[in-house]
């Protein structure tokens, strides 16, 4: 069945990336019906490619000996983050000047404001329903206590950075605070890498490309692995990006409020399905970490760039959305600075700040 899907994917990629090609002139102006085909591909892809991803680096981090803390908030928050890092970048050198920088703006301040506020709802759903299918199971999340403050200290404080530079508006602040996020992301993973395995942690039995295709679970295979499933995701995000600005044109939708919502809800999809996975096969810490290291990443690397090459002119929307990843984040860091587990009840919380923006963005 994986097999199969695979195989579907990489053929809609390549025929995808042909059509861009040969047929840009014939389809100038294309219609709805081919813009939702295009963005569901580009979705179809990035899902491929983060399954593929996603076991490898799991594989990878057992090779290294890493702990779910370290592997889920590097290599797998690092990974499933590149779409919507590509996002932004493309956005930025291939849209029309004041389109691209508000699509590459969007995407930048959508990707942890999506992480923390859906992204962490979803996860409780899914807390609530391992404790319906497991009677024996809590309905909470088992999670790593000081990796997990040390990352939501690292995101409030760069959420904290990124809200001054946006309040006020000066150009060498601008260029400050982007040294600041990427010094700070370095600091991040000088700590992150020695956070210690804790008692229980397991990796996955699976190796796709030995199910699959035969290949023995050697560092070769696991890291072409990778490397296949980082070119699928990257491929996805490349046709999606294409698309919504051709969305946002045809529709007439301001194309900030499209790729603060759109586009990162689609992006995250990684993230999202690969924690919902992991918290229901019971590795809490990896769920939590894939979600919480993709935030530090997103708020700092992407950030940066945004800061140094885009006008970054924030709405009271925008400031919004960097409040809101601020204040779950600090509601977060109070609960783990007092016990040890993340009740369903306090991930949920983050539909609330996601339907008060959905709400503010409409109304």
């Amino acid at each position: 069945m994986f097999k199969h899907f695979l195989l579907i994917a990489a053929i809609v990629l390549l025929t995808w990336f042909s059509r861009l090609l040969e047929g840009a002139a014939r389809h100038a102006h294309p219609g709805y019906l081919l813009i939702s085909a295009s963005l569901a591909a580009g979705m179809l892809i990035i899902l491929a490619g983060c399954e593929l991803f996603s076991n490898g680096v799991e594989h990878l981090g057992q090779r290294m000996n890493m702990s779910h803390a370290t592997t889920g908030s590097l290599l797998a928050g690092v990974g499933t983050a590149l779409p919507e890092t590509i996002i932004p970048v493309l956005a930025l050198i291939s849209g029309p000047s004041a389109h691209g920088q508000d699509i590459a703006i969007g995407a930048i301040l959508g990707a942890p404001f999506m992480l923390s506020t859906l992204a962490l709802f979803l996860l409780g759903l899914t807390v609530l329903l391992r404790k319906i299918l497991k009677k024996g199971a809590a309905p909470a999340m088992d999670i790593n206590p000081k990796a997990l403050r040390f990352e939501l200290g690292q995101v409030i404080f760069a959420m904290a950075l990124i809200l001054m530079a946006s309040v006020l508006k000066v150009r060498p602040v601008n260029y400050l605070c982007a040294a600041v996020l990427l010094a700070s992301y370095l600091f991040f993973v000088s700590k992150t890498i020695k956070h210690e395995a804790e008692e229980g942690e397991s990796y996955a039995e699976e190796f796709h490309f030995g199910t699959f295709l035969g290949y023995e679970k050697r560092p070769l295979w696991i890291s072409l692995q990778v490397l296949a499933g980082l070119l699928l995701m990257v491929g996805g995000a490349s046709i999606f990006v294409d698309y919504i600005s051709l969305l946002a044109v045809k529709s007439g939708i301001s194309a900030l409020a499209l790729s603060l919502i759109i586009v990162p809800f689609a992006t995250e999809l990684p993230e999202k399905v690969n924690s919902i996975s992991w918290t229901l096969k019971g590795r809490d810490t990896l769920a939590i970490g894939n979600i919480t290291g993709a935030m530090v990443f997103q708020s700092t690397i992407p950030a940066s760039i945004g800061l140094v090459f885009t006008r970054w002119a924030m709405d009271r929307a925008e400031l919004m959305d960097i409040m809101s990843v601020i204040l779950m984040g600090a509601l977060l860091k109070v609960t783990v600075s007092r016990r040890k587990r993340i009740p369903a009840a306090v991930l949920l919380a983050g539909g609330i700040f996601y339907l008060a923006y959905i709400m503010w963005i409409v109304f």
